[in-house]
Order: C-alpha cells, then structure tokens, then sequence
C-alpha cells in the first residue's frame, strides 16, 4: 500500500513536565515506522506563563528534521486558544501541506514505531471512517489499559473506556465485542491519540473553538455520527499516555459547561424532558459534591455561563444545525450511552 501523506499534531504548553515529556515523546518519534517524506509533525503552541518550549524543539531537534527525524512545523500561538482550537489550527496546516490524514497526540505521550501506520491503514481500508483511535496503554504502567474507547454517561460526563484493565482483559473484550460490533465502533474517542481524515473535516469541521477543552471530543465524534461516518479503534495502533485523572480545579468549569451544552444541542426537546427529573437530581448531588471537593465556584461559573443571552445565542445556532442535519434518531444516537460512571476509581500515577 503506498501511505498517504500524514501529519503528527502535536500541541505543546510549557509546565513543569514539558521537557520530559517533549524528549520521550520525541524519541519514540524518531524510530517511526512510516516513509520519511511522507509524514511531518506539527507543533503548536499556546502560550503559558512558564515561558515557550518551542525553543527547545527547535534547538534539540530541529537540526535532525528531515535527517534523521520527520520534518517539524512550529506554529506559535499568540494567545491561548485551549486544545480546541489548536488542534483546529494544526490540522489546517497539515492540509495546506497536503496531508490526507492528522493524527492529535498528547503532549505527555510516547509511542509505538507503527502506531501511525496501523491507524491510517484502517482508515484506508473503509472511507466511511472519520476517527481511528489507538490502543492507548498507560505510560506509568504499560501492561495496563488508559482506553480502549472513551465512554459517555446519558447526562454528559465522559471517561476512558478500560482505563485499568490489564491489556489481556481489554483484549479478551475486544475479541467478544468484535462479535456484535465488528468495526469496534466507539462512543467517543479519546483525544490523547487519534486519527482524524482530513477530507471529513472540510465536510463537517472538526472542534467546536470555543469549547477550549473537554468534551470537544465527544462533541466531534457525536457530530461525525449525525453525518454518518465511523469512529473506531484499532488495536494494533499503541500509544503510551501518562495520563492520571488529576483533580485539577480549572477542568471542571469546562466539564461541566460543556456537556451541558452537548446535551442541550443534540438531544431532541421529548429525549430532554424525560432526561429532567434525572438531569436535575444529579445537579444537586453535583454541587454537594463541588462544595466538598473545593469546587464550587467552578460549578458555579459553569451556570452562570448559562446566563448570558449570547451563550443561548450560540447553543440556539448549533442545535439548529445539528438538528437540520442529523441523520440518525435520539434511539441510534443514545444507544451508546451508558447509565454508569466505570473505570475512574483511580489511576497509576495519580
């Protein structure tokens, strides 16, 4: 098979961690099993307070691009536009480069050599197919699963499939979901290492900018399923992530606004009246929960978003869409929904 042009999008943000994880992210790009000229990675960078990373890329690295190493794009970002919107701008460069395919990774990832091959060979192989995210495995612990498929909660909150398993379990559960599930269709993608077709984004767009982080890759993958194209996983596509469900405060305005927001613009009017009763006793439980954990003040701004006339404004304009072009029933699309919250207990390395 002669492999598309392909693109790595790699967002960058300077923390405390970036150095260590931009070098072993790095270095397990550079034995990638992929033609040379066929592939190049692209840095984009929000700004932080920390100062830039880009330097350093560009100083380690940039003398082996094109060598030795795949040729690097660095965009730099004037202001912070939340992984969103830099994912967006990536993958605009990738395809003004004439890249059939972009993969988003993870800043605090590393990789299998054939990672890239084995995701863009099952795209190839079914042009139905938007998404293919990789077998993603814990970087603190590699014989344990982060996800095999990211799962939604009916009311919105999301988590990684198998985050956990061992990877004999998770592939003991693949083989019995390939029985009724053949394409090893997922809710939703996880974001850290995913294969996204280019030609798909020019149809229907990618991230919703302004939903800056989290749930913009429930939103796609929901957006993708209204149109009719797949979001999958494959197995043989193995990425390492050094993942832990930090309980970082800043997160949970974006959570919980956001799948609100999901849920007000693709369930129809009858789907979120039957969802109120439960909608509402959760809320509650939620904000006792916020006030316990130190969060409530994110919670709080996550409603008062819902204040302002141009919020409705924007969820009104989305909804319309998306309810003029979907293609599926609220029974299809709600199939995938989940009635439990799995797999969160905790993580290695938390």
């Amino acid at each position: 098979m002669d492999l598309p042009r392909a693109a790595i999008i790699y967002l960058t943000y300077n923390g405390k961690d970036s150095h260590k994880d931009i070098t072993r992210c790095f270095a397990s790009l550079a034995n990638l099993d992929y033609p040379r000229e066929r592939v190049e990675i692209i840095c984009v960078e929000n700004p932080s307070p920390n100062g830039a990373s880009w330097p350093f890329i560009e100083e380690e690295w940039g003398p082996h691009a094109g060598i030795d190493f795949p040729k690097i794009t660095i965009e730099k970002n004037k202001k912070d536009v939340g992984y969103s919107g830099a994912n967006n701008i990536g993958v605009r460069i990738a395809k003004e480069h004439g890249c059939a395919y972009a993969f988003l990774l993870n800043q605090d990832s590393d990789v299998d050599s054939g990672f890239l091959r084995a995701a863009v060979e099952r795209a190839e192989r079914d042009p139905k197919i938007m998404f293919v995210q990789s077998f993603i495995l814990l970087g603190q612990n590699q014989n344990l699963i982060n996800s095999i498929g990211n799962r939604y909660h009916f009311l919105g909150f999301g988590y990684a499939g198998g985050n956990g398993w061992t990877i004999d379990t998770a592939h003991t559960w693949i083989k019995q979901e390939r029985k009724q599930n053949p394409d090893l269709l997922v809710p939703y993608f996880s974001g850290a290492a995913v294969l996204v077709r280019i030609r798909m984004i020019d149809e229907i767009g990618l991230f919703d900018s302004p939903f800056y982080m989290y749930h913009e890759d429930v939103d796609a993958t929901f957006n993708a399923r209204i149109h009719g194209w797949k979001s999958v996983l494959e197995p043989s596509s193995v990425v390492y992530h050094y993942y832990a469900f930090s309980k970082s405060i800043k997160k949970f305005y974006w959570m919980e606004r956001n799948r609100y927001i999901v849920n007000l613009t693709y369930a129809k009017l009858p789907t979120l009246i039957l969802m109120a009763p439960a909608f509402f006793g959760v809320e509650i439980a939620t904000f006792l929960f916020a006030l316990k954990g130190g969060w409530w003040r994110e919670k709080w701004h996550a409603w008062i978003f819902f204040w302002k006339p141009s919020s409705w404004i924007w969820i009104a304009k989305r909804r319309a869409r998306i309810m003029k072009e979907r293609k599926i029933s609220d029974r299809e699309f709600f199939k995938w929904a989940s009635c439990k919250i799995l797999f969160q207990e905790h993580s290695p390395g938390e």
